[in-house]
Order: C-alpha cells, then sequence, then structure tokens
C-alpha cells in the first residue's frame, strides 16, 4: 500500500489550487472529449485513393 505525504500549502496556494481544480472540472463538463473515429479495414490503397501501383501494374510470373 501506498503511503501519504501529508503536504502543508499555505491559504493562498490551496485557494489557487481548488480554483485550478473547478476550472478543470468545468472545462470537462463544457467540452467533452471527443468521440473516437471507427477504426477502418486496411485496403490495398493509399490513403489518397490511388492503387498501389507496384501490386496492380506488375504480371504475376508462373513458372
Amino acid at each position: 500500500m501506498v503511503d501519504l505525504i501529508l503536504i502543508q500549502l499555505s491559504p493562498e496556494q490551496r485557494e489557487r489550487l481548488e480554483h485550478l481544480a473547478d476550472a478543470g472540472r468545468l472545462r470537462t463538463a463544457l467540452h467533452p472529449a471527443p468521440k473516437p473515429r471507427p477504426v477502418r479495414s486496411r485496403s490495398r490503397q493509399y490513403p489518397g485513393g490511388r492503387p498501389n501501383p507496384w501490386r496492380t501494374s506488375r504480371p504475376r510470373r508462373r513458372g
């Protein structure tokens, strides 16, 4: 188990810390985190949509 370390704060430091915590909670409430994009399956194309020229232009050799 972790031992807690008690930190002595001056009244000004404590007020500043509480103000920052309140601001953080308010920001989280007003601007929720964006939802992650769904994962796309990989295709054989570049992200721009062009086909991969090395695989499409070379015919297969049959030996």
